[in-house]
């Protein structure tokens, strides 16, 4: 599946408006802001880049899915509201993608606070 294909199935699934697309030499991504989140989709060209990028990321993964809070938003504090929040789009993606989806990291920027998870979402345990 290309990075648009991908990205008008993650709209849908997700609820959000339709994803800005951009490139680079290494990398293609979809992101969109709502409601104080930016999602953001990033498909390198080469296998093992996202594991290049982030040691955290398990092997065979080859599309990256960053979640940012922005610092206005009500709950950017409240970790059971985040932690809650992304368990709640992984099992949407896991779903609609019926394929495994995992919550690796979060990062939280100010603090510079990195916790590694190992959370597993698949489709037909959900």
């Amino acid at each position: 599946m290309d990075l648009q294909t991908f990205g008008e199935k993650f709209q849908t699934a997700l609820s959000i408006p339709t994803m800005e697309y951009d490139y680079e030499n290494e990398t293609e991504w979809l992101t969109v802001d709502q409601d104080g989140l930016n999602y953001n989709i990033s498909r390198p060209y080469d296998e093992g880049t996202l594991q290049e990028w982030d040691d955290t990321t398990p092997e065979g993964c080859n599309i990256g899915i960053v979640l940012s809070i922005h610092k206005d938003q009500p709950f950017v504090l409240d970790n059971t509201w985040v932690d809650n929040m992304v368990a709640n789009i992984c099992r949407k993606l896991a779903k609609t993608f019926n394929t495994t989806v995992y919550h690796h990291r979060t990062f939280t920027f100010g603090v510079d606070i990195s916790v590694q998870k190992n959370i597993v979402f698949n489709p037909s345990l959900l």
